[in-house]
């Protein structure tokens, strides 16, 4: 019981050291959804002169917005900024979201969620938002992982006010192989909807293998760390982690079976409606992405109706090393190999 003690005792130095607040000049927002969520969002002023539209940054599963902003070295929001744009970032339900009057912040007293939920309500509310605030007609989106699947889902049920977007390792097929197919189906399936998978202790329980522990599950599966520093993942795994609604795992787990992304009635092919899409689109793969394989991502690209454009990122593609799932957002190098094309992407389909 003492080394248990040790143990958790050391955990929650560790967890303290890595401890990242928002810096000043972050502003915080919570527009409330039709359904009564306040979601969380975090704003950046642009450094002058302003160079184009603002840009909505919206972060994966298992996470809240602090993946897209995690520290001054390691932020896209913060780095758009510097660049002349507005930057915005959103943590969808439930992460960072309070349910109406009442309602508490713990996931697990809250109402069950889909990737309906996500698609009809969180993105539209916070695309609205930017706009209204803004002023501006239209805005630029950078999607990671989950991120990327619910703008696509949002872009092929003819969601407006997007001039352009940029999707970051965001799987559309789930059945060509990988670690998720043996993972997702059984966590999703063996709980009740209303549920959410806690996964935020796991997370910070993975903190002192970080570095220390070779080919770890999440060295494995979340990042190359040739690209992505130990450091930078113990802090996400401190601010940036959180549960998983389990009603959303059960709709991602769907298309394991039948390669398809549904809505939960099954009358929406989220990747069919794709062939629709006319907004400006650039899909990013990490080359040694495990969680994202290259042939999931890029099932998303082939399904565009355009125009779009398509960017591996690894040795082969001019990158130091290839690139894995969070190195999108929080490779050592991404300001430098990745960042600027999504910013001339986006300064090329200014409208």
């Amino acid at each position: 019981m003492r080394r248990l003690g040790l143990f958790f005792a050391l955990l929650a130095c560790g967890c303290a050291a890595y401890q990242e607040p928002l810096p000043k000049e972050a502003e915080l927002h919570h527009p409330r959804t039709p359904d009564g969520w306040d979601l969380e969002m975090v704003r950046y002023a642009p450094r002058q002169p302003v160079t184009g539209r603002p840009v909505l940054l919206c972060h994966g599963i298992n996470t809240n917005g602090r993946n897209m902003d995690l520290d001054a070295r390691h932020s896209m929001a913060r780095w758009f900024a510097a660049h002349g744009r507005e930057a915005w970032t959103v943590s969808m339900r439930p992460t960072g979201a309070f349910y109406g009057p009442g309602g508490g912040t713990n996931p697990l007293s809250k109402p069950g969620y889909s990737l309906d939920d996500l698609v009809d309500l969180d993105v539209p509310t916070a695309v609205a938002y930017v706009q209204k605030v803004t002023g501006a007609p239209l805005i630029d989106y950078v999607g990671h992982s989950l991120g990327g699947i619910v703008v696509y889902g949002y872009l092929g049920q003819g969601g407006q006010g997007l001039g352009s977007v940029t999707i970051l390792g965001s799987p559309m097929r789930l059945d060509l192989g990988g670690p998720g197919d043996l993972v997702l189906p059984q966590a999703a399936g063996l709980l009740s909807t209303s549920w959410a998978l806690p996964l935020k202790g796991p997370s910070l329980l993975g903190i002192p293998m970080a570095g220390v522990v070779p080919d770890n599950p999440q060295e494995l599966l979340l990042y190359n760390p040739e690209n992505t520093s130990h450091e930078s993942m113990k802090k996400l795994m401190t601010v940036g982690a959180e549960d998983v609604g389990v009603m959303l795992l059960q709709q991602l787990a769907g298309m394991l079976k039948t390669g398809q992304l549904l809505s939960r009635d099954g009358t929406r092919d989220y990747r069919k409606a794709l062939a629709g899409v006319t907004t400006p689109v650039l899909v990013v793969a990490g080359k040694r992405d495990r969680l994202a394989m290259v042939p999931a991502v890029r099932a998303g690209y082939l399904a565009l109706g355009g125009p779009k454009e398509w960017r591996l990122m690894g040795v082969e593609n001019g990158a130091r090393a290839d690139y894995g799932h969070m190195d999108l957002i929080l490779g050592e190098r991404a300001e430098t190999e990745l960042w600027p094309a999504v910013l001339d992407f986006f300064d090329r389909h200014a409208r």
